[in-house]
């Protein structure tokens, strides 16, 4: 097997172009979900968390359009470590982006998720920074 194969494989059922629409809609996401927030004047949660939300949220559909398994896949996760424990809702945030990162890998798109994730994660860095 040659590594254009092997990389192949791991875009799961995604094309090369479908990285960047992924991209720009996690972007776009980012980005309305904070503008809104700081138009409705949000306190809690706040204009960063609810860019988080979303920008997590369209990660994971993003992942998922299309595939009815891979979408109850998901809310199966969800509500498992949802209903598990009590969390913050920095934890929550950051454990739902696990499970969305290996739904992503486990359905072989793991090209996808690291295209996807690194700007993500830049986004989740500013977005769960503690305030000094």
């Amino acid at each position: 097997m040659s590594i254009k194969n092997l990389i192949a494989d791991q875009l799961g059922y995604f094309s090369v172009q479908d990285i960047a629409s992924t991209l720009i809609g996690v972007m776009a996401a980012a980005v309305l979900g904070y503008v809104i927030a700081l138009l409705a004047r949000a306190k809690d949660p706040g204009a960063k968390e609810m860019a988080m939300t979303a920008a997590v949220m369209a990660f994971a559909s993003g992942l998922v359009r299309g595939s009815v398994p891979l979408a109850i896949a998901l809310v199966a996760a969800v509500l498992l470590v949802r209903g598990a424990t009590e969390l913050t809702s920095r934890a929550a945030l950051l454990r739902f982006t696990a499970l969305a990162i290996g739904l992503g890998c486990g359905a072989s798109a793991s090209v996808v998720v690291m295209a996807v994730g690194i700007p993500l994660a830049l986004l989740l860095r500013w977005g769960t920074a503690e305030r000094s």
